[in-house]
C-alpha cells in the first residue's frame, strides 16, 4: 500500500507521531480508570468501614479556607454526642479530630504525619494488631480539660517504618516542631483499621489531647462524628431526620460523602484533566503536521497526478490513508500499553499509599481511548483533503 511505503520511507517522524498519538490514548484510558477507581474502591472501604452516617461543618469563609481547611469544625462536639446518642436509631456516635503534627524519636529527622483523635478506650473503631487499645479519656473532664494526661498513641505500619519505631517506643508528638520537643507519647498499640482514610502514616490518640495539642479545645471542635445505626437500611431516612435537626452542619451518606470528599478535591482532579487534554491536543497536532509535511514534499508528485488524470478523490486516498493508520497504529499501542500500565499502577499506589485497587479498567475506557485515536485520524485525513482541493496544478508544475 502507498500509505504504508509513505510511512515507511521517514521512520523516525512516524514513529513519534505513533508516540503522540498513543499517549493521548493512554491518558485517557488511565484518567477514566482511576476515576472509576476512586469511586468503586472509595464506595467499598466506606461500607465495609460500618460506618453509615457523617456529619461535617459546612463550607468555611476565606480565613478559614487561608488556615488551611476547607470547611469549618462542629463545635461542642462531646453535648452533640450525647444528644446523638439518645436517638434510639443510632448505634455509635463517635467524634473525631484530625490534625497534622510533626513526629520523631529522640535524636531523629522531624516527619509530618496525619493524627486522628478519638475518645479513649474505642476497641470498636479500631482492632488492634499488637499490644493495646488506647486507655479511657481522662483529659477531657467535662469540659474543664484539666484531667489527667494518658500520653498514649497508636501507629500504624507507615508510621512505624518511617519513624522507625515500635510498640513500647517512645516518641515526640506537637502542633509544631518546638511544642513536640516537650511532649511525648507512648506507643502502646498498632493497628491499621483506619490507616485506608488517609494516604499518610498515621498516629491514633485521646480526642481530647488532640485538642490540646493543636488549640481546639476551647470550642471542644472536632472535624466530623461518625455514627452507626443499628438498621443500616434506614440511613437515608435518618440523614434527612439530623440534617433537619442540625442545619448547621452537613450530615451525609456514605456516597455522598464520597461525592463530597471528591468535589472538595476537584482540583487535582481538574489538574489530570487539564494534561489528558493537552496529551490529546498534542497527539493530533502531531498527527497533522506528519501529514501536512507529507503533503509538502509531496506538492509535485501530486500534481503530476492530477495531471496524468488522476481523480482527487483517488489522490486523497493515498495520501489521507496515512493519517488514518497512524492513528490507528498509535490507538492500538495506547491499548496494549495501558492494559499492563493499570496494573502496575496498582501496585506502586499499594506499595506507597496503601490503597488497593486505586485503578480499575474497564472495556469500556478501551473502546473510548480507541475512538479518540480515530478521531483524530478522520480529523488528520479531513484537512489533507482539504490542502489537496486547495493545490493549484499549474503552480505546483511551474519549473518542472
Amino acid at each position: 500500500m502507498l500509505a504504508i511505503r509513505n510511512l515507511a520511507r521517514y521512520k523516525l517522524r512516524t514513529i513519534l507521531t505513533i508516540i503522540g498519538v498513543a499517549l493521548s490514548v493512554i491518558s485517557i484510558i488511565l484518567l477514566a480508570s482511576i476515576g472509576n477507581g476512586l469511586l468503586t474502591t472509595g464506595g467499598k472501604i466506606l461500607d465495609q468501614s460500618s460506618i453509615h452516617l457523617w456529619v461535617t461543618g459546612t463550607a468555611s469563609d476565606i480565613q478559614s479556607q487561608y488556615m488551611g481547611t476547607g470547611e469549618s469544625k462542629i463545635s461542642d462536639a462531646h453535648r452533640m454526642v450525647l444528644e446523638l446518642k439518645k436517638n434510639k436509631e443510632i448505634n455509635l456516635a463517635t467524634p473525631m479530630l484530625t490534625e497534622m503534627v510533626y513526629a520523631f524519636k529522640n535524636d531523629s529527622d522531624q516527619k509530618a504525619i496525619f493524627a486522628l483523635g478519638l475518645e479513649g478506650s474505642n476497641g470498636s473503631m479500631v482492632t488492634i494488631i499488637q499490644g493495646r487499645d488506647l486507655s479511657s479519656d481522662l483529659h477531657y473532664n467535662k469540659g474543664r480539660y484539666d484531667g489527667k494526661w494518658r500520653n498514649e498513641v497508636l501507629i500504624d505500619s507507615r508510621t512505624a517504618s518511617l519513624l522507625n519505631v515500635k510498640v513500647g517506643d517512645t516518641i515526640h508528638i506537637g502542633k509544631t516542631v518546638t511544642e513536640a520537643e516537650v511532649q511525648t507519647f507512648k506507643i502502646v498499640g498498632l493497628t491499621n483499621s483506619l490507616s485506608k482514610f488517609s494516604s499518610n502514616p498515621m498516629v491514633i490518640m485521646s480526642l481530647s489531647e488532640l485538642q490540646e495539642i493543636s488549640g481546639n479545645q476551647y470550642y471542644d471542635s472536632v472535624t466530623m462524628i461518625i455514627i452507626r445505626l443499628k438498621n443500616p437500611a434506614r440511613a437515608a431516612d435518618i440523614q434527612k431526620e439530623l440534617q433537619q435537626k442540625y442545619s448547621q452542619y452537613t450530615v451525609s451518606t456514605n456516597q455522598e460523602y464520597l461525592k463530597k470528599a471528591l468535589k472538595e478535591n476537584s482540583l487535582p482532579l481538574a489538574s489530570a484533566g487539564s494534561i489528558v487534554v493537552v496529551a490529546v491536543i498534542m497527539g493530533t497536532m502531531l498527527a497533522i503536521n506528519t501529514m501536512l509535511l507529507g503533503l509538502n514534499e509531496k506538492k509535485k508528485e501530486i500534481a503530476i497526478m492530477s495531471v496524468m488524470g488522476f481523480h482527487r478523490l483517488s489522490i486523497f486516498r493515498s495520501i489521507g490513508t496515512e493519517g488514518l493508520v497512524v492513528s490507528f497504529l498509535g490507538g492500538t499501542l495506547g491499548i496494549l500499553v495501558s492494559i499492563p500500565l493499570t496494573g502496575f499502577l496498582n501496585r506502586l499506589i499499594y506499595a506507597y499509599m496503601g490503597f488497593e485497587g486505586l485503578v480499575i479498567l474497564e472495556i469500556e475506557y478501551l473502546y473510548i481511548g480507541f475512538a479518540i485515536a480515530v478521531c483524530i485520524g478522520l480529523l488528520t485525513s479531513f484537512i489533507a483533503a482539504i490542502q489537496i482541493s486547495r493545490m493549484n496544478t499549474a503552480e505546483l508544475l511551474r519549473g518542472v
